[in-house]
C-alpha cells in the first residue's frame, strides 16, 4: 500500500466515524445500518458485547433518559484499519437510566473509542466511557 494510498483511506476511515456519531445524533439511536458490517459488534463500557440492533436499543435508552444529548468530537485519528475517536457526550438527566430517576442536572461524559473498519463498514466498536463520572453527576 503506498503512502498516498493509506492517506487517503485513513482519511475515509476517519470521515465514516465522524458520519457513524453523527448519525446516532440526528437519528437519537444506535449507529445507522448503512454505515455497519453484517456482522457488527459494539463492546461499550461494561455491558456485554452486542450487535447492531443490541447497540441500537441501548442507544434509544440513553438518548431517552438525557435529554439534548450529543457528541462532540475532540480528536479523530486512525490507521488503514481503525479509528480512534475521543468525544465529550453533552445533555441534561431528564428520565430514568438504569434504574436511577431523572436528577434534572447537566451531564458531560467523556469517551475513548476505536471503530474497526472493512470495506468502508465499521465491523466492530469497542468503547470506554466514564461511567462513574456519568453516576456521580446523576447522583446515583
Amino acid at each position: 500500500m503506498t503512502t498516498i494510498h493509506a492517506d487517503a483511506l485513513i482519511e475515509a476511515h476517519c470521515t465514516l466515524a465522524r458520519r457513524f456519531f453523527a448519525e446516532q445524533d440526528r437519528l437519537r439511536g444506535g449507529p445507522a445500518a448503512d454505515l455497519c458490517a453484517a456482522d457488527y459488534r459494539a463492546c461499550l463500557g461494561g455491558n456485554p458485547p452486542m450487535d447492531r440492533a443490541g447497540h441500537e436499543a441501548f442507544a434509544q435508552a440513553f438518548y431517552a433518559a438525557f435529554d439534548g444529548i450529543q457528541h462532540t468530537l475532540v480528536d479523530v485519528f486512525g490507521t488503514p484499519d481503525r479509528v480512534a475517536v475521543r468525544f465529550v457526550l453533552e445533555g441534561t438527566h431528564t428520565g430514568a437510566f438504569f434504574g436511577v430517576p431523572s436528577s434534572g442536572r447537566p451531564v458531560s461524559i467523556v469517551a475513548n473509542v476505536i471503530l474497526h473498519v472493512e470495506n468502508g463498514k465499521v465491523t466492530k466498536v469497542f468503547g470506554l466511557f466514564d461511567e462513574a463520572g456519568l453516576f456521580r453527576q446523576i447522583a446515583a
